[in-house]
């Protein structure tokens, strides 16, 4: 099969991406910038993070897709904790705690949180660190 012009590589959705390579199932490109591609690829980003979440903390079974499906993981671990304050805290990491995306994040945790389960809210980043509010609730 011989090609004739740049347009045989162009994406079917007419983004202006032009890429060898197509998805078989879309017709689009790889790399295409529409927003249906571009939301496919953040579920499966997302997925994935869910998938290595949930075998690092020790799941079995399937992996389940939505995380507020999930149940609380039993982690039991002995933690030799290191305490660091002031200037040995990076300020990158203050503004990173600090931020509306960590709190939006804490929150839906501690919102799937069940009544009287005594669990604690965790954000875990990349699959790889949990970060634990460990603070007491406010009565």
């Amino acid at each position: 099969m011989r090609f004739s012009s740049t347009a045989d590589f162009e994406c079917v959705c007419g983004c202006g991406e032009v890429n060898l390579k197509t998805q078989l199932k879309t017709g689009h490109v790889v790399g295409c910038t529409c927003r249906p591609c571009i939301g496919r690829r953040n579920r499966r980003k997302g997925q994935k993070a869910q998938a290595k979440m949930h075998k690092n903390l020790g799941g079995t079974g399937f992996t389940p897709t939505n995380e507020e499906s999930a149940r609380p993981y039993h982690v039991e671990c002995i933690l030799m904790p290191e305490g660091k304050t002031g200037k040995q805290v990076p300020k990158s990491w203050d503004d990173f705690v600090s931020s509306e995306w960590f709190r939006h994040a804490l929150s839906q945790s501690s919102r799937a949180v069940p009544f009287g389960s005594g669990a604690l809210p965790c954000v875990v980043l990349r699959g790889d660190f949990a970060v634990v509010d460990i603070r007491r609730k406010k009565k």
